[in-house]
C-alpha cells in the first residue's frame, strides 16, 4: 500500500481553480483533514465514521482510492491517476499535478459520489 506523506506530494498551486472553496477543499484533501467526514468526530467526541459499504474507518484515502463502491466513478473522473498497466489509483496522483489535467475532475467525482456537501 502506498504511504502518503506531505513530502511525497509535490507542492503546487491551486490557481487553476478560481473558486476559493475548491482551493481550500483540495488543500484539505491533500493533508487528509476534512471536517465533516474525517475530522468532525474528533471535535464532537462522536464515534469515528465508517464507510457504509466496506465497514472500515472513513478516511480521505479510502474514499479517493480504496472504496470498491466508487470504482466506476474513479474510472470516469480520475482516469489519469491510476498506474500504467493497472486499474489501481494512487492518492499522490489523484491529488497531485494530474489533478489539474484535462479529463481529471476530482470535484465532479466528489459531487457525484455524494461526498462534496459533506466535506
Amino acid at each position: 500500500m502506498e504511504e502518503v506523506t506531505t513530502s511525497t506530494l509535490p507542492q503546487w498551486t491551486y490557481t487553476h481553480f478560481r473558486d476559493r472553496r475548491a482551493q481550500t477543499l483540495l488543500a484539505r484533501l491533500r493533508i487528509g483533514h476534512t471536517y465533516l467526514i474525517t475530522q468532525r468526530y474528533l471535535l464532537t467526541r462522536d464515534p469515528q465514521p465508517y464507510c457504509d459499504d466496506c465497514l472500515v474507518p472513513l478516511t480521505v484515502r479510502h474514499f479517493l482510492v480504496e472504496c470498491p463502491s466508487l470504482i466506476e466513478l474513479r474510472h470516469r473522473y480520475l482516469y489519469r491517476s491510476h498506474g500504467r498497466d493497472s486499474g489501481i489509483h494512487y492518492i499522490s496522483k489523484v491529488l497531485g499535478a494530474e489533478c489539474l489535467a484535462q479529463g481529471h475532475d476530482i470535484l465532479r467525482f466528489l459531487e457525484e459520489a455524494g461526498l462534496l456537501p459533506k466535506l
